[in-house]
């Protein structure tokens, strides 16, 4: 058995005039999305937890069987997207890189005077991160590069440093006072003390000021997040899966769960991805698709609906072409995530619509795919998380084998 999910994160909304009194979804031409969701189990799912707030990182969770509500912040996602293996020992920081006032006074001492310099070139910020590789990295830690001015510090076993404020909000001020304490000041202060020493005469930074750019002479760690302890996936379902999507956050979060995780440019790539993991012998692959829900945080409309049409034509219709083709039975879920209303151009937390699809039998569904007919199936399910099970079936656990004499070596 074949599994594709298909997040179309966003593509729900209300009935709007810029649609004619339709919602994006109803007024989308998707005939793959409107065939299937004709012949599948439809509904509605509730997919961001009250008092959990809302982002497309909650959406992909929540999809994927995992209570949101137990995540403590989405860096652990990013570094994983990485390559950053990290584990239930690992913590991860995030690691800006800051601008100090030079000279020979205490570490202390210095002022913060440029927090997220908006002119550092990918090359620069390579070259930075390499450097503290070489002069801190440890078989414990290691610095991952991100962009600009934002990376991640991946520490095992690391103190705990209590609240550090972001570089952004003590710009213009001493360092002193936000500094570490306790335990963690012993371990942590000398690292940013020496990640100054490494950075402030560097070739990267010597070109800076030749060019009237600010030095970034060191590293300002803080947003200490632990990596959170949700179930590897292909454990606990007993499939091989991998994460595709556009979105590394997205991919980071498969590779967190034991996915493998792939990031593509855009919808040919992503299906090109799909198909060969499917032919890689892949039991299962989840794609996030953000565009309609990006269209909707910009309020447009026609572009969300535009969205949706090129979510079917050109990630939907391919892959459901291959998985007919490929003669495996399959399975195959339609999620919206969550609203993104484009009139609000934020989240909402209404249920919103899916389908799944099974080859091996024929539903009687609702077409067109949208709002009001998932509705009409009368199954709402208020924690998405627990969606799961209803496409992936376990098999019930064999009966304990009871323990005959002959079993524990005695005679009767």
């Amino acid at each position: 058995m074949k599994y594709f999910v298909l997040t179309a994160d966003g593509a729900a909304d209300r009935r709007l005039s810029a649609c004619g009194g339709k919602s994006p979804m109803e007024a989308a031409a998707k005939p793959t999305m409107n065939m299937l969701s004709y012949r599948s189990f439809n509904g509605l799912v509730s997919n961001l937890p009250e008092g959990v707030a809302p982002a497309p990182y909650v959406v992909d969770l929540s999809v994927l069987g995992c209570d949101p509500s137990l995540c403590t912040g989405t860096l652990p996602f990013e570094a994983a997207g990485l390559g950053a293996a990290a584990d239930g020992e690992d913590t991860v920081f995030r690691c800006s890189l800051v601008s100090l006032s030079e000279g020979n006074g205490a570490y202390a001492g210095k002022t913060l005077t440029a927090a997220n310099a908006d002119d550092v070139t990918p090359e620069e910020a390579a070259k930075l991160i390499s450097a503290l590789n070489k002069g801190l990295s440890t078989k414990i830690k290691k610095f991952y590069n991100m962009s600009g001015t934002e990376h991640c510090l991946v520490w095992k076993r690391a103190p705990q440093t209590g609240a550090v404020p972001a570089p952004t909000d003590i710009k213009g001020k001493k360092i002193g006072g936000s500094l570490p304490s306790g335990e963690a000041a012993a371990r942590i202060v000398p690292m940013l003390e020496k990640s100054y020493a490494i950075l402030k005469d560097h070739p990267v930074n010597v070109k800076r000021r030749s060019e009237g750019k600010k030095a970034l002479n060191s590293i300002w760690l803080w947003n200490a997040v632990k990596r959170p302890d949700y179930e590897n996936f292909p454990d606990k379902w007993r499939v091989s899966c991998a994460a595709v999507s556009t979105d590394r956050m997205a991919a980071g979060i498969g590779a967190m769960l034991g996915m493998k995780p792939t990031v593509t440019a855009d919808n040919a790539a992503t299906v090109a991805a799909v198909t060969a993991e499917f032919e890689a012998g892949t039991e299962l692959v989840y794609v996030y698709a953000g565009a309609a829900a990006e269209a909707a945080r910009k309020g447009d409309a026609a572009a969300k609906t535009a969205a949706i049409e090129a979510i079917d034509t050109e990630i939907l219709a391919p892959v459901y072409e291959y998985l007919c083709g490929c003669g495996d039975q399959f399975k195959l879920l339609v999620s919206t995530g969550a609203p993104v209303l484009t009139e609000t151009r934020e989240y909402s937390a209404e249920p919103s619509p899916f389908f799944l699809y099974n080859s091996t039998r024929t539903e009687v569904g609702y077409k067109p795919f949208s709002e009001q007919n998932a509705a009409k199936g009368g199954f709402c399910l208020p924690d998405g998380y627990k969606f799961v099970p209803f496409m992936i079936r376990l098999p019930a656990p064999a009966p304990e084998k009871e323990e005959t004499p002959e079993d524990n070596g005695q005679q009767q």
